[in-house]
């Protein structure tokens, strides 16, 4: 990508790849990718081109993910969620914009909940931690625990026609997907082949009851002017939870767009517009 510098830095002493873009002095943007079949640039190259121009934006690799090191402890959410202001402390942000699809618009959630002086805006995307269970949550938990997603990362990785079927499954409108974004889903599941991040994730996560992370109870505490992004095909995240999520924190505002589960892939033109509005608000 053109004027994009990848970059690394140490956090806990455990490298991090990044990627950063646009003017030094320009207001910080962070980007935080989501679990599963992600890292920085599968998700999130299209906003990062397109919102350089006027940001300084900055998507590292979650721990466990891409080219960083994986956590020193068990990747529960909490602990990923931690993770980020030492994150923002070794790359320089005392403070940014912040942005994440996924378990990282969850933590980009928990961020705003338990360290509001570092969020200035936040844009949480089909975010995770606003349900009690997962869609068909015995079942899925079942499949997690006899290691089923090794299987799927291996025919993921293997075969282009089956990861653009797969693609298809979290797109309301599977015509959109894109060669170079099925190359870049089977180079992320080629990589989780060896690493199975998402396992350890769910594993921490999936409880027999329900997930072990719901943060409904603390959304009132967010004071962060909050924009919550859902895709009307979203089959992981329904939208009438975002849209119940902005209900409950002062002054939010939920935005419904015409997508499945990964909106800045699928439809970046109304994506990239939205975001860059509600930062310039």
């Amino acid at each position: 990508m053109d004027g994009v510098a990848a970059a690394r830095l140490a956090v806990d002493g455990r490298q991090v790849s990044y990627l950063a873009a646009g003017p030094e002095g320009a207001p910080p943007l962070l980007l935080l990718h989501g679990a599963g079949f992600d890292d920085k640039a599968l998700t999130w190259a299209p906003t990062l081109a397109a919102l350089a121009r006027t940001r300084r934006v900055i998507v590292p690799d979650l721990p466990g993910y891409g080219d960083s090191d994986d956590l020193a402890e068990a990747p529960g959410f909490a602990a990923l969620s931690e993770w980020v202001p030492r994150f923002m402390d070794a790359a320089g942000l005392a403070r940014a914009d912040l942005a994440g699809v996924s378990m990282g618009g969850g933590m980009a959630l928990w961020l705003a909940i338990h360290h509001p002086g570092r969020i200035r805006r936040v844009v949480p995307v089909c975010a995770y931690g606003l349900m009690s269970h997962a869609p068909h949550h015995a079942l899925a938990r079942a499949a997690v625990r006899a290691g089923a997603l090794g299987a799927i990362y291996r025919v993921a990785a293997g075969s282009e026609m089956l990861s653009r079927i797969g693609l298809g499954l979290n797109y309301a409108e599977p015509g959109r997907i894109t060669a170079p974004t099925v190359a870049g889903l089977r180079r992320v599941a080629a990589t989780q082949v060896r690493r199975r991040s998402f396992d350890a994730f769910l594993a921490a996560e999936m409880g027999g009851q329900g997930l072990r992370t719901d943060l409904r109870p603390d959304l009132h505490r967010i004071a962060a002017p909050t924009l919550l992004v859902s895709g009307r095909a979203d089959r992981i995240v329904p939208r009438r939870y975002p849209q119940d999520a902005a209900a409950r924190i002062a002054g939010a505002r939920h935005l419904c767009l015409p997508t499945g589960h990964w909106p800045m892939r699928e439809r970046p033109d109304l994506f990239n517009a939205a975001l860059a509005d509600f930062l310039a608000g």
